[in-house]
């Protein structure tokens, strides 16, 4: 993901070179391509003689403002990097503590089962097999005590190291939420940095664009490079797409991998959750039946006490025999008490589990949906553009003074959003043009300029209307404007608006 955003910055490369520098490169460029038209060339002849006329002192602000742009475009490219990063940091980070609670969930439950197994084990001691020797009535009612008491022993010890596999799971995800943690924190500060950075250099621009508006030849020293970086702007975009196009196939290849590799994890751990529900439910009825065979055992209970009640009660004095009864009926129903409030917090422990599995269920196929929506296969382009500014117009035409691309104009706080369902190819940031996104439509490319802020990243999978970014964020376009080019065999064509 962040590979490709650095291939929209190989463009930025020209910072270190002075406007009237870019100038005469720009018109050699159109000369060896027979592209430089009579109009053309005078505009930039009258450009470069300008900046020449400039003071010593002018052409240096001006040179300085050229690498403060560059510096500062720099910057915010580097916090789009963080950006992203942070936003990678935070969704894993997030599905660790998702997964953490399950995992913690079934560690409880599980818990509670090794605390049974451990008091029926300390209640019924070396007995059991004694017991099964006295109340066996023949050798093969022997046999079969003797095997489901085995069986009975070895779910235990299935219990047991399930348990310690789980705890042992447990200690790995939380080594790993902690070691995400600090990697958020660490990207945390480094985009602080960045921020501090991009601040002085936004203070000395501020400072430097101040000075020069104080007095006329500051200004016209301004209007001057403003109009070299509007002849610069055709090239600076044709060279941004160009890039981006030459590096589309293995763009798309590491988009297509990133995405396959999160679809296979996604569904290993859509299977893992699958069958830790099956086990859920199957314990649920484990422990359903263990309450209708309590409830059926103190029935009987009930019935023989009630019995043996009556039985001694013929025997002894009736106040004795109600005492005894009494008595004895206490001390059942306070241990049937301790063994329902056992059930239910088992139950509740289990239920809790369940209700873990079935939110990171729903997560997971969240995830999987988007990804098998992200991996399939952009349609084919057909029909009209979508209006790439709702609510807006058309300030320039698409070709208004040789322009390869439209200017549109809203108010302030609109939002470009997409002309068509594409994949983001390029999130970057230009001095003069802002913001600008870049989208593969597989065999045309939508690019959208002048944005203030993007609300995209690269490699997103964005539907017609998924908005872009905010406008108005180039001085060269203006305020409450942006530029659309639409590229279809990578040759720039009317979009039609």
């Amino acid at each position: 993901m962040l590979a490709v955003l650095s291939v929209a910055l190989l463009g930025q490369g020209v910072g270190a070179q002075t406007t009237s520098q870019k100038l005469q490169q720009l018109q050699q460029e159109l000369q060896q391509q027979k592209q430089l038209s009579t109009a053309q060339a005078g505009e930039l002849n009258r450009i470069r003689k300008s900046i020449q006329n400039l003071s010593a002192q002018q052409k240096e602000a001006l040179d300085r403002l050229d690498a403060l742009a560059a510096q500062v475009s720099d910057l915010e490219n580097q916090l789009a990097v963080l950006n992203t990063r942070t936003a990678l940091a935070e969704g894993q980070l997030a599905d660790t503590t998702s997964q953490l609670g399950v995992t913690t969930a079934r560690v409880e439950r599980l818990k509670g089962d090794v605390r049974e197994i451990l008091s029926l084990q300390y209640r019924s001691r070396s007995n059991d097999y004694l017991g099964l020797l006295s109340q066996s009535r023949s050798l093969s009612d022997l046999l079969i005590r003797l095997r489901y008491a085995n069986m009975a022993g070895q779910y235990n010890n299935r219990i047991i190291q399930n348990l310690k596999g789980e705890v042992a799971t447990l200690d790995e995800q939380r080594a790993q939420q902690a070691q995400q943690t600090q990697t958020l924190k660490d990207i945390g500060a480094q985009r602080n940095a960045a921020l501090g950075r991009l601040k002085v250099r936004r203070g000395e621009q501020n400072t430097l664009l101040a000075g020069l508006r104080d007095s006329e030849q500051g200004q016209r020293a301004l209007a001057t490079q403003r109009q070299a970086e509007r002849a610069l702007t055709a090239r600076t975009i044709d060279g941004l797409i160009t890039q981006v196009t030459a590096e589309k196939v293995r763009i798309e290849a590491e988009r297509q991998r990133r995405l396959e590799e999160e679809r296979k994890r996604r569904e290993a751990e859509a299977l893992r959750i699958r069958v830790a529900q099956e086990r859920a439910r199957q314990e649920a009825i484990r422990l359903a039946a263990i309450r209708a065979e309590q409830e059926r055992i103190a029935r009987e209970q009930a019935a023989q006490r009630a019995r043996e009640a009556a039985e001694r009660a013929r025997q002894v004095a009736q106040q004795q025999a109600e005492a005894q009864a009494r008595a004895q009926a206490a001390r059942e129903a306070q241990q049937q008490a301790v063994r329902e409030q056992q059930q239910r917090a088992r139950e509740q422990q289990l239920q809790r589990e369940r209700d873990a599995l079935q939110q990171r269920s729903q997560q997971v196929q969240a995830a999987q949906d988007r990804v098998a929506q992200e991996l399939s296969p952009l349609p084919a382009v057909s029909g009209p553009l979508g209006f790439p500014l709702p609510g807006g117009r058309v300030s320039a035409p698409y070709g208004t003074g040789g322009s390869p691309w439209v200017v549109l104009a809203a108010s302030d706080g609109s939002q470009a959003v997409a002309a068509r369902e594409g994949n983001v190819l390029a999130v970057t940031y230009y001095a003069s043009l802002g913001w600008v996104v870049l989208v593969d439509h597989s065999s045309a490319i939508s690019a959208y300029f002048g944005l203030s802020e993007p609300l995209v990243s690269v490699g997103s999978r964005v539907s017609l209307g998924t908005p872009l970014g905010t406008v108005g964020g180039s001085q060269i376009i203006g305020p409450q404007r942006m530029a659309f080019q639409y590229r279809l065999g990578g040759a720039s064509v009317n979009p039609g608006f």
